[in-house]
């Protein structure tokens, strides 16, 4: 079964995730209305680009959203993500400024939003709450340990630092 996942934004954060997914072997949509963003396409062998963020997350299991850390912005962007994703598909959201809370607030399915960081040696954690079951949890943590282990081959490395109540794989 060929896994997919959905790269909402092509900055140097995007490009990290995206690289990281392919390298793990996933099937990678990717949306950025910024026409620089083509650049990172070009980089990113294997990314298909998308013209909407509808058809970016159509039939996504795992969707990235590292859009500029704006919360009204991210808000946006979870919401339209969530009404076009199908059911159940885990919204990863990398934000180094924003708490889980802040950023669940708004979303259609708050329980499917969790925070994504990196550490400066490839790890990866996420935040969750209350309001993520341990079903959504365990996913969560399933595909952090999958990507860190491709970060930590790769060398990737990324600036944000782990929060202190993060989970990380």
């Amino acid at each position: 079964m060929t896994r997919r996942a959905a790269v909402l934004g092509l900055g140097r954060r995007g490009e990290v995730w995206a690289r990281l997914c392919l390298d793990a072997g996933w099937r990678v949509r990717a949306f950025d209305p910024a026409p620089n963003a083509a650049s990172a396409v070009v980089r990113l062998t294997g990314i298909e680009r998308n013209e909407t963020i509808s058809a970016a997350v159509r039939g996504a299991d795992w969707v990235i959203c590292s859009v500029p850390d704006r919360l009204e912005l991210i808000q946006m962007v979870v919401q339209r993500a969530q009404a076009e994703a199908p059911d159940g598909a885990l919204i990863g959201v990398v934000s180094p400024q924003f708490d889980v809370q802040a950023i669940q607030s708004c979303a259609l399915h708050a329980g499917q939003v969790v925070r994504l960081l990196t550490s400066a040696t490839g790890g990866i954690a996420f935040d969750v709450t209350e309001r993520n079951t341990s079903a959504v949890r365990q996913r969560a943590e399933q595909l952090a340990a999958e990507l860190a282990a491709c970060s930590s081959v790769r060398g990737t490395q990324e600036a944000p630092s782990i929060g202190p109540d993060a989970e990380s794989a």
